[in-house]
């Protein structure tokens, strides 16, 4: 085809061919490309839906809707327009809700090469996420791939707000890969922008500048959680739930989004929490899983249902109610994992991993001075290290898939048997259980952090 049926040197026309995509399947862009053969296009249907094969998505979009040759090009995909072309799934939940299946990957991170660059928008990166046309398709498992339907497409630039805090994210990962500590990092380290493991395995190593040390292969991605923000707040234009902690983004010129946070919350440092209730008008016990959340939007001034920062970053608010010397009440428990569906699962795809190594936790820490007065201590934000996570939590995790696929459910690892983790029930009742591997069931389990790895934390913090 020797003219295109948009100009590539314009965005807006870029974009309004697009949009001529929403409601059709993959297989209607092949259907519908006049440059492929009916045995070609076979062979092409054939390509596609095997989820096996390299062809991903994006590239049938690339090739058979625009019209042009796949490269591996650090510019943008339409580079006289300035235009990332960005291909992307997302899922509905069963309460309705709009969630991306997946994070955004934009490119690898080059160790030795990316860290020279310490200004954001000066970046190889932000090339890749200056202005992206988002292509959202939804993704169905009973379904072949083809037949996805795409219904969201949208010319999208990063807000100013959110690129304030995304150019901090930047400097956190180049200042490790600075100190010689590429190894060192993880996607919860950071907020919108995360670097993500990206190779077959935790083989796929590569070199760095100031270490011997080799680190795994990563890259700059956007996370998760700020692509379902994306599709539901800039997209859908779902507004009503979200309200933002950051009421003018110039703050965000001084001091990074956690820092404003916990400045937001120190005023209440060390106030009986009956007070607080009553500040706040809170109907809940401390016990209840709501009421930290709720203290937590009382502080920081939020009315809505949910605080934008936090559904875009995955922070998770986590309750620590300490005894009077200083040492937790409990254990930190995690949902509860299915003895049938951990078995099939690999480390890096595992949902332990996913879960720890891409939240970031918001610890609102209460201690006890006597039996009947709590006081709201401190608040901490903190994320799992990658050295623990990699290292002995992925080693409970193996210990307890390994003795799952041998049917023993009662000699699961033990708190006496890790520093940081272990596993033991977390059911209603002892007739809340899970179907066995063996067809027998067996009590709900769940992985819990140690009490004492959790004080660990908070002492190793900075006030």
């Amino acid at each position: 085809m020797k003219t295109l049926p948009y100009d590539k040197t314009s965005s807006n026309s870029i974009e309004n061919y697009a949009l001529t995509l929403k409601e059709k399947t993959f297989k209607d862009v092949l259907l519908n490309d006049p440059n492929i053969t009916n045995e070609d296009r076979a062979i092409l249907f054939e390509y596609y839906n095997n989820p096996k094969s390299k062809g991903s998505l994006g590239q049938l979009i690339e090739k058979h809707f625009f019209f042009y040759d796949i490269n591996s090009k650090s510019e943008a995909d339409f580079n006289k327009a300035g235009v990332e072309l960005k291909v992307t799934p997302y899922t509905i939940k069963n309460n309705g809700d709009l969630r991306a299946k997946e994070r955004l990957v934009l490119t690898i991170i080059n160790y030795m090469n990316d860290y020279k660059e310490e200004d954001f928008l000066k970046s190889h990166v932000y090339e890749k996420c200056a202005l992206m046309l988002l292509i959202y398709y939804l993704y169905e498992p009973n379904k072949e791939r083809l037949d996805y339907l795409i219904n969201y497409i949208k010319l999208f630039q990063i807000p100013e707000k959110d690129l304030e805090i995304i150019k901090n994210d930047y400097k956190i990962i180049i200042d490790k890969i600075k100190e010689g500590k590429a190894e060192e990092i993880s996607e919860s380290d950071t907020n919108y922008l995360g670097a993500c493991t990206k190779g077959a395995n935790a083989n796929s190593l590569r070199e760095q500048p100031y270490s011997s040390v080799k680190a795994m292969q990563r890259a700059f991605c956007l996370k998760n959680s700020y692509m379902s923000y994306i599709l539901n707040h800039y997209i859908v234009n779902k507004t009503e739930e979200y309200e933002s902690v950051i009421k003018d983004s110039s703050i965000l010129k001084t001091q990074t989004l956690e820092q404003y946070i916990i400045s937001k919350l120190k005023p209440y440092y060390n106030q009986d929490i009956e007070f607080l209730k009553l500040k706040f008008n809170i109907p809940y016990k401390v016990t209840n899983k709501s009421f930290t959340y709720l203290l937590a939007k009382g502080m920081l001034e939020v009315v809505n249902e949910k605080i934008e920062e936090f559904e875009k970053a995955n922070i998770k608010v986590k309750a620590i109610r300490l005894k009077p010397d200083g040492m937790p009440k409990e254990s930190m428990s995690f949902p509860t994992f299915k003895y049938t569906e951990i078995v099939k699962e690999h480390w890096l795809d595992s949902k332990l991993y996913e879960t720890f190594s891409t939240t970031k936790y918001l610890f609102m820490i209460y201690q006890y001075i006597d039996e009947n007065t709590l006081i709201f201590k401190k608040a901490m934000f903190w994320n799992v290290p990658e050295k623990d996570l990699n290292s002995e939590i992925k080693r409970v995790w193996e210990s307890t898939v390994n003795q799952i696929k041998n049917n023993e459910y009662d000699n699961l690892p033990k708190i006496s048997e890790s520093s940081i983790l272990h596993v033991r029930p977390h059911a209603q009742n002892k007739n809340d259980t899970y179907p066995t591997l063996d067809g027998n069931k067996s009590i709900k389990k769940c992985f819990w952090l140690n009490a004492s790895y959790i004080k660990k934390q908070i002492d190793e913090s900075e006030d």
